[in-house]
């Protein structure tokens, strides 16, 4: 899933405390007189003087109780000029970031004027602010870096000595990014009932210096309810019901996280020609460590830690042969894929518990569809990244899961990625213990027309050494008293019949009924499969596995 609704949070904190900061220390000096004309025109004039001209600010009127210390800024809209964006672009004077904003009330409590007079120091208790509609048009321009950003602190420095406020809260902001990477990639996103609360926040000389503070303030907290936006493709929306992140504990925690596909199995792969259909629901995710430095200068997501517990994925493969072939002629598997994206991460270790995975297949010849399950999965995933320097030190992924198959036989798998690997070449191993073959009939039934009547493995593994075209390799499955019934299609919608010739010559003639037979060696079967290059990454799991079995039992 891609993830790549990121913006610059240092470059919208420096205009939001910069306005806030400009109304709340014009407010301040002028508290007592409540002249909004004149008020207005001299905050309106440090506006363009600090933001060379571009940003106009306005607001209706403003409330202050000199007893309380209490001030309402009523309506306030800031605006930029876009008039001078041609003339700013040839100076190379043009921000990264545009900003537009509009919010009806503003609260500002412990505002003490005479503090300014005798301290120069600007100390509040709270703002507050609801409702704000916030939009940043970004286009990156060549000639910009962060340090050619006025701190606040020159900005505040020809009015004050200091400024602080011990929280500051804005309250279900309507917020629209738009970025303008390249034409033919203007991307727009909108989140609603997004929280943010910063607390402790200190403006002066010495502030910057402080190891304890994220730019200025001790502890930056978003929070966000309800979160739901199409992916890029469409075809699958993404939801979260609560979404937290703090810069102290430096934690991203994330309940109910959903990647819903928005068709069902059949109209998903009319409209893909046949692509995985993934269906994903995790109840409880959280990303720790995270690096601040990487996320909010480099725009990167580096983590020690993601945990991710108790949830459900559905794989759905059709197998029909389409009229219309798949656009892309080549489907990368997801270390292939997840390596071109643009957002770049690092996560050391992936901590998997609890959750199932079910891989179900479509065949048209049958009419069935066969599910293999996974349940009970526990196991992690180490070294997952797609950024360049990581890779070059070390180019492998490793997936390690334990599960039930069928939620009856220990399962062990391991994936070994070799993200750089210019074939995709991967390898997969896995064993499973103990198992009756009856466990697995409805996928037999589904995919093959047959199914067991008797047989039990006792040891199931395997080595798959996979790359873009195939997959090479071996498989050892010790079982015993192993009994076939073929099965062929009646009149009747998925009506079944045993045809009872053909399962006896099976049974006579063409099945081993055991590994090892008797005193003979065990048998290890050759897998070599031919990947259909259009064929997606569980698909070609799956026939090598049947490759495998095939090789094993006839």
């Amino acid at each position: 899933m891609r993830q790549k609704k990121t913006w610059n949070f240092k470059r919208t904190l420096v205009i939001t405390l910069f306005v806030i900061l400009g109304i709340s220390v014009f407010t301040a000096i002028l508290g007592l007189y409540n002249l909004k004309p004149f008020l207005s025109k001299r905050i309106q004039s440090a506006v363009l003087a600090t933001t060379d001209s571009l940003y106009y600010i306005d607001f209706k009127g403003i409330k202050y109780d000199i007893v309380t210390g209490n001030a309402h800024i009523l309506e306030v809209t800031l605006r930029a000029d876009t008039s001078l964006f041609s003339s700013l672009k040839k100076e190379k004077k043009m921000p990264d970031n545009v900003y537009q904003g509009k919010v009806n009330n503003i609260q500002l409590t412990g505002l003490k004027p005479w503090a300014i007079f005798f301290s120069k120091e600007l100390d509040l208790n709270s703002i507050l602010i609801q409702d704000p509609i916030v939009e940043i048009i970004h286009q990156k321009q060549p000639y910009n870096s962060f340090t050619t950003i006025k701190s606040p602190y020159q900005i505040i420095s020809k009015f004050i000595k200091s400024f602080s406020v011990q929280k500051i809260s804005l309250k279900n902001i309507d917020f629209t990014y738009n970025n303008l990477l390249r034409p033919e990639k203007h991307r727009v996103s909108k989140l609603k009932n997004l929280d943010l609360e910063v607390s402790d926040v200190l403006i002066d000389s010495l502030s910057h210096k402080d190891t304890l503070r994220f730019y200025y303030t001790k502890e930056c907290i978003f929070s966000l309810n309800k979160l739901e936006f199409q992916a890029e493709d469409s075809l699958n929306t993404l939801k979260i019901k609560e979404l937290l992140f703090s810069t102290k504990s430096r934690i991203l925690t994330m309940k109910h996280l959903i990647y819903q596909p928005r068709y069902s199995e059949m109209e998903y792969s009319n409209r893909t020609q046949g692509d995985d259909r993934i269906g994903v629901v995790f109840n409880d995710v959280k990303l720790e460590q995270i690096d601040l430095h990487k996320l909010f200068e480099e725009k990167k997501i580096y983590a020690k830690l993601l945990r991710i517990n108790h949830g459900k994925v559905n794989v759905f493969t059709d197998t029909r042969i389409f009229n219309i072939p798949p656009k892309p002629k080549y489907r990368p598997y997801p270390h292939e894929d997840f390596r071109g994206w643009d957002a770049k991460f690092m996560i050391d270790t992936i901590k998997l518990s609890n959750f199932d995975i079910t891989y179900s297949e479509y065949n048209p010849e049958t009419s069935l569809v066969g599910n293999v399950m996974f349940n009970k999965i526990h196991g992690n995933v180490t070294n997952f990244t797609n950024d360049t320097i990581p890779l070059q030190k070390n180019p492998h992924c490793i997936v390690f899961l334990r599960a039930k198959l069928m939620d009856k036989a220990a399962m062990f798998l391991k994936f070994n990625f070799d993200v750089m690997a210019p074939k995709g070449d991967f390898i997969c191993t896995g064993k499973v213990s103990n198992m009756e073959m009856a466990a697995v009939n409805q996928v037999t039934k589904a995919l093959v027309m047959a199914k067991t009547e008797k047989g039990f493995v006792s040891d199931f593994s395997f080595v798959m050494n996979a790359d873009k075209y195939g997959i090479n390799g071996s498989m050892t499955m010790l079982y015993q008293d192993l009994n076939v019934t073929i099965l062929k299609k009646t009149s009747e919608k998925k009506a079944f019949k045993e045809r009872k010739i053909l399962s006896f010559i099976a049974n006579t003639f063409l099945v081993k009924n055991g590994n090892p037979i008797r005193k003979k060696p065990v048998r290890i079967a050759i897998i070599k499969y031919t990947r259909v290059p259009t064929r997606p990454f569980f698909y070609t799991i799956w026939k090598g596995l049947v490759e495998g079995v095939k090789g094993s039992v006839l």
